[in-house]
């Protein structure tokens, strides 16, 4: 945590800090200072786009429209909690027919190649804007006027709760607190990985209090954020603590028709509602026949809770008319409260309680208890610390899920689904994948290698259904090791790794241990089953089948040599499939006593597949494992209706190669644990016959139990030359 003495600064203009320094500030009551003339909201000296892959943070001002409420406020202690908190002589401000008039603010200024984002100080710490750069839109409602409405934890006429916008720090009790209307100290560290802005509430040791860090990472589309309680006091305090989003994704600054509240339930329990009784347990998101994730289906406001806690560690609003929304991924198991709120469609809360305009917006709350009505328990001397991310989501058509990595949009349409995937990071390509399983089978129905992908490039995919419905179908995309990054219906698809351990070359006994090592990401690994194969042309036998060690002792004959491999099975039943490596996994020679090994000496030729007229340069690789010096000889026998091209018969050691005969010789000495390559090419003569496998022989004396035979095959090519016809080709 970024902790320590926060210096008062005088704030005017733009100071920006640089990599790895600090801006350190305390902001006293906010007072109206007046900019005569001015009448919308404006920003002074905003600073330009970072340089790609950089990230800047710096301080500003900004004007808005503010109504008077601050003279008409007073102060009240708190004595459960120690706090003092202001409330709003409404009558008298009334009585004064307020109006708003120009009052500048500090604006702190995070910005990276993704996002924008401004927090205010002066109003609570609140992230104020999410601007996101891919479609140029604010993701976060924008209130054009600071007014004071007549909600909040107190009496109606002593409430005075700013919908100024953004996200906002609800402390310590319910309906947004005490602390969203006061300055809060800040504190901001810049390096290349990133901007940090620590806020915090107060440094008192005698009252609860919180720390809000807020990280805009140098190459990410996503905003960290990191709340601390915490209890400096003697003794245990039960509080409330909820981080309230206020949301109008899209260009219009108000929530619309098509926007959908994201939650991960089937229930949940009203909170305060125009149709409602609080406390009444609704189904969701379909209840009485009425779709109420979607905000154009309301009739007149409505809050309510995930019951009976958050089911998934994300939620999120998604606008399908705008292609735009906004995602909060959590910890739900310790921090269980998700409430989703709307001011209603058809007869909604008149839009003057709160603003001047027309614009709307929802709210995502979360919080350290499920509803309004728990409190959590801080004993003294300790604190409360876990992390979120905020971050736009554009052009992937729904909100189905997410995670910190991506998120996903899955919509059944015309017999196939369509499904795209936003990053919240840039990604080469070729290093994801997007995989359709049939869930019930594992069978893919489709997959993708994907593009580069990067925050504002969605990668969009369809497949055909197959008479299949969503919930038959497992969404995955996938990182390059089988990772998911995000899934809707995860299915544990993915077979297990596996691999023999590296053995010696040889072994002096007769027995020896054979040890082997997989990974599963998903379920673990519960079997294996192992084969070996005697030599070097004899077929793969099982030696251990359904097998949950990890080690054995493998007894064998002198001069033989062996080779392994292992396949993994997973807790779901996805069995590896053996690999076909020429030398197996692993391998090894018992050699009780000395003597020479060729058994892993190969052949190759290049091109396989040749046209006429092209030379074919073959290499023969004699290698002697073993730990006694060969005295190798090999014989070659070409095809006979191939040229061998004498002058490139050549050789590492021993004797130059020879050809007569029809036969290639070379003999010489090949030393323990050394090679020697023989090299010659050949040429395709007016008898080679076309598509017609070529097999050249090799046989190599001078191995432990006798001599070994390799062989090549080739294919001369028939080229046919086809017409091409273009049309509708306008040059």
């Amino acid at each position: 945590m970024l902790l320590g003495s926060f210096n008062a600064l005088q704030h005017s203009g733009t100071r920006s800090s640089p990599v790895g320094g600090s801006i350190e500030a305390t902001l006293a009551q906010a007072k109206p200072r007046l900019a005569p003339g001015a009448e919308e909201i404006r920003t002074v000296g905003m600073p330009s786009a970072p340089a790609l892959d950089d990230v800047t943070f710096c301080t500003t001002t900004l004007i808005i429209p503010t109504y008077p409420y601050a003279r008409y406020l007073h102060s009240r202690l708190d004595p459960t909690y120690n706090v003092t908190y202001r409330t709003l002589d409404r009558r008298t401000y009334e009585e004064s027919h307020p109006a708003p008039a120009p009052q500048e603010y500090t604006l702190l200024v995070l910005e990276n190649d993704y996002l924008k984002v401004t927090l205010l100080p002066e109003l609570g710490g609140r992230v104020y804007q999410m601007i996101y750069k891919p479609t140029g839109h604010n993701e976060l409602y924008q209130n054009p006027v600071i007014k004071p409405t007549q909600w909040g934890p107190l009496s109606c006429d002593e409430n005075w709760w700013l919908a100024a916008g953004g996200i906002e720090w609800c402390l310590p009790v319910q309906e947004h607190g005490y602390e969203w209307g006061e300055p809060w100290h800040y504190r901001a560290l810049t390096s290349t990985t990133g901007v940090t802005v620590t806020l915090r509430d107060t440094t008192a040791n005698d009252r609860i209090r919180a720390t809000i860090m807020v990280h805009l990472p140098a190459d990410r589309a996503t905003l960290t954020v990191t709340p601390r309680i915490e209890n400096p006091t003697g003794e245990t305090i039960e509080y409330t603590y909820w981080t309230n989003a206020m949301l109008a994704p899209g260009a219009a600054n108000t929530a619309g028709a098509d926007l959908h509240f994201v939650l991960n339930t089937d229930q949940v329990t009203v909170h305060s509602s125009g149709d409602f009784e609080a406390g009444k347990v609704l189904d969701w998101p379909v209840h009485n026949g009425r779709n109420y994730s979607r905000l154009g289906n309301w009739n007149q406001w409505l809050g309510v809770f995930e019951r009976p806690r958050a089911g998934a560690d994300f939620v999120g609003v998604y606008d399908t008319t705008a292609d735009e929304g906004v995602v909060r991924i959590f910890p739900c198991g310790a921090i269980p409260g998700s409430k989703a709120f709307g001011l209603g469609w058809a007869r909604p809360i008149d839009a003057a309680t709160w603003t001047d305009d027309e614009s709307m917006y929802v709210e995502l709350h979360g919080g350290v208890v499920p509803t309004f009505g728990d409190t959590a328990t801080i004993t003294a001397g300790h604190g409360l610390e876990w992390t979120e991310h905020w971050y736009p989501v554009s052009g992937i058509g729904r909100l189905s899920t997410a995670t910190a990595e991506a998120a996903l949009g899955v919509q059944e349409s015309d017999g196939h689904f369509h499904v795209s995937v936003h990053s919240t990071a840039p990604r080469a390509a070729g290093t994801s994948t997007l995989a359709i399983w049939d869930r019930a089978t594992c069978i893919e129905m489709a997959g993708w290698a994907l593009p580069e992908i990067a925050p504002g490039d969605p990668f969009k995919a369809s497949v055909t259904t197959g008479g299949r419905t969503p919930d038959d179908v497992s969404f995955m995309y996938l990182d390059n090791a089988g990772s998911a990054l995000v899934a809707v219906n995860p299915r544990d698809c993915v077979p297990p790794s596996s691999s023999v351990e590296p053995l010696p070359p040889w072994v002096e006994t007769s027995t020896f241990t054979v040890t082997w090592a997989g990974q599963d990401l998903w379920s673990g690994i519960t079997t294996y089953d192992l084969q070996v194969r005697d030599g070097y042309a004899d077929p793969w036998t099982d030696w251990l089948s359904g097998t949950s060690a990890t080690s054995g002792a493998f007894t064998g004959t002198h001069g033989h040599t062996y080779f392994f491999r292992a396949r993994a099975r997973d807790q779901e039943g996805n069995e590896e499939r053996f690999g076909d490596e020429e030398w197996g996994q692993a391998f090894t020679t018992v050699l009780t006593e000395h003597a020479p090994v060729l058994v892993t000496s190969h052949k190759s030729a290049a091109p396989r597949l040749f046209a006429a007229g092209q030379t074919l340069a073959y290499t023969v690789v004699i290698s002697n494992t073993g730990n006694l010096a060969a005295a190798a000889v090999l014989t070659d026998t070409p095809p006979s209706s191939m040229l061998v091209l004498t002058e490139t018969l050549a050789a590492t050691a021993g004797m130059a190669p020879s050809y007569t005969g029809g036969r290639i010789y070379w003999g010489g000495t090949v030393e323990a644990g050394e090679k020697v390559c023989v090299n010659y090419a050949l040429w395709p003569t007016a008898a080679t016959p076309l598509g017609v496998l070529l097999t050249n022989t090799t046989e190599i004396a001078g191995s432990v139990l006798g001599a070994i035979v390799r062989r090549e095959t080739v294919v001369q090519a028939h080229l046919v030359w086809l017409p091409v016809v273009a049309r509708g080709w306008d040059p």
